[in-house]
């Protein structure tokens, strides 16, 4: 009888293990496996999300199939409100008096069966004879008096563990005046007096290569309770800006898609 019961006991205690490990880890997951969601950034970056998996929608006949769905549109990463889009060759907004709309600033919309935590950062300019900005262009043997056409930080708690945390972007792209040989962009994060690399681009200067990287969008986009980020890259004349999607997984920041 005694056995029996502790027969009961074990299987009681493996039945809410399991119960425990799913919802701790397997909830998220099939939570995840459901969504569904449309992210247009800019006029040319439009990414779709099904069954865990990222896709890029480039062909004309698969942009054509979102136009005049309606989307909830931010500028500048505050809510604008929900609208009808149209693209042809930039996105229109129209109100549901098909109306037109103006769209001024940096936008970002997306279309979704869940709702999509997007964050109001501020962005502002990193203080001089920075000890991590410096310790960084040190790591990649660039000159700590290199002049900056980007030096600017933005702070936030992305992991959501109560403590905010710090991410830098510099860079010397655009630097008409002195045209040094070398052009860098760099973008990394601070926390708790770590460095965490995002995004390195060091090559020979040409006048027109490089690319001046900036924080577009930081956005919870598989709703779990940790933010993701938009980082995007302005190019010379009409090169199509790049737009890169991040997550931060195994102690690293990986891309989850990208534009190019």
């Amino acid at each position: 009888m005694r056995d029996k019961k502790t027969y009961i006991v074990l299987i009681v205690i493996l039945v809410v293990f399991f119960i425990v490990m799913f919802l701790v880890f397997g909830l998220q997951s099939f939570l995840e496996s459901k969504h569904e969601t449309i992210l247009i950034v800019g006029d040319n970056t439009i990414w779709s999300h099904s069954e865990k998996k990222w896709y890029r929608i480039t062909s004309a006949s698969s942009i054509q199939k979102l136009n005049w769905k309606k989307y909830k549109v931010f500028l500048n990463n505050k809510e604008f409100g929900t609208y009808s889009l149209w693209h042809d060759d930039k996105w229109y907004a129209f109100d549901d008096k098909k109306s037109a709309v103006v769209l001024d600033g940096n936008l970002f919309a997306y279309k979704a069966n869940y709702d999509i935590n997007v964050y109001d950062f501020k962005e502002e300019k990193i203080e001089s004879d920075n000890i991590y900005v410096n310790q960084v262009l040190e790591d990649n043997n660039i000159s700590t008096t290199s002049k900056l056409t980007t030096s600017t930080k933005i702070t936030f708690d992305f992991d959501n563990d109560g403590v905010e945390e710090d991410f830098y972007s510099i860079s010397n792209v655009f630097d008409l005046e002195s045209n040094p040989n070398t052009i860098f962009s760099i973008v990394f994060m601070v926390k708790n007096n770590t460095i965490y690399n995002i995004y390195t681009d060091i090559q020979e200067n040409d006048s027109f290569n490089g690319c001046k990287p900036f924080f577009n969008t930081v956005l919870d986009v598989n709703n779990d309770k940790k933010y993701e980020f938009i980082l995007s890259c302005g190019k010379y004349s009409v090169s199509e800006q790049v737009d890169m999607l991040y997550k931060f997984e195994d102690n690293e920041f990986k891309i989850l898609i990208s534009n190019q």
